[in-house]
């Protein structure tokens, strides 16, 4: 079997990982002199690393991240009070096979959503469905969705992932009903699918901020329930270089009286007493 046909048959057979390193790995097995069995192992193994990568690149599309940033790419250093021993324990995902919830809260700026979705990338690697939504995408999906009586499409769509991230809870109040849908997803997920959700409000405001204090009660009872909850201080990571305003001076007028301690004007212009 010549190359080209061999390249037609691997093609036929959708084995492109295998088609893009065997002229590499024929070269590699003549030179170290590897046994059918190495090579061949050799070979599945370029196959199966395209098809995770496939699967890896489509999972993290289909979470529709904001802007995808991963564990490596956080910042210890610039807050300190984040425990980074705990965040990595959770990038095991052993919450998730526990079913138990993340709570992120805290001020902008300090790295809520940067930590969530790199927990959902860290659950994307280890073969589990994430889909990320800020709560505005969230209420506009119901919204959009119950004009054209597809309420439930929208719904499955929400609970099918394995993980599912909420993000930006709290920034400005919601529409009508936005409530009843944040509590219908909650309350079909709790105890059966893991959920993370940031905040920047306390939890008391959360009430006011949906326009259903009932419906707010009854989604912290649940979520909370098993959650873990995460409080980071500190100032925003956006405006770390953002320089310190100079404090201001204040201009006295020639004739105003000198305060104790500080040089008269016409003393330092002139070198001698004022009179």
């Amino acid at each position: 079997m010549n190359k080209t046909n061999v390249e037609h048959t691997l093609k036929q057979l959708r084995l492109s990982g295998l088609s893009q390193t065997l002229h590499v790995r024929l070269q590699e097995a003549a030179a170290n002199r590897l046994s059918h069995a190495e090579f061949l192992e050799l070979i599945l193994q370029d196959e199966l690393n395209v098809r995770q990568q496939r699967v890896l690149s489509r999972r993290t599309k289909a979470a529709d991240f904001r802007h995808l940033k991963t564990l490596d790419q956080f910042d210890w250093q610039f807050n300190p009070s984040i425990n980074s021993k705990q965040i990595f324990e959770l990038a095991t995902c052993q919450f998730m096979r526990e079913a138990t919830d993340i709570l992120f809260i805290g001020p902008p700026g300090v790295g809520k959503t940067h930590l969530a979705q790199s927990l959902g990338y860290a659950a994307i690697q280890m073969n589990f469905h994430v889909l990320y939504r800020s709560i505005f995408d969230l209420v506009r999906d119901f919204l959009k969705d119950e004009a054209f009586n597809q309420q439930d499409k929208t719904l499955r769509k929400y609970l099918k992932p394995d993980l599912l991230i909420i993000d930006d809870m709290g920034l400005k109040a919601l529409p009508k009903h936005s409530g009843e849908y944040l509590l219908e997803i909650i309350m079909r997920r709790y105890e059966n699918r893991s959920t993370i959700m940031t905040s920047n409000r306390p939890l008391e405001e959360w009430g006011k901020l949906l326009g259903d204090v009932p419906a707010a009660g009854a989604i912290l009872d649940r979520f909370l329930h098993h959650a873990k909850t995460i409080a980071i201080t500190g100032r925003s990571y956006r405006i770390k270089d953002v320089a310190a305003p100079e404090p201001r001076k204040v201009r006295k007028s020639p004739g105003a009286p000198v305060e104790a301690g500080e040089a008269s004007p016409l003393r330092v212009a002139t070198g001698g007493d004022a009179s």
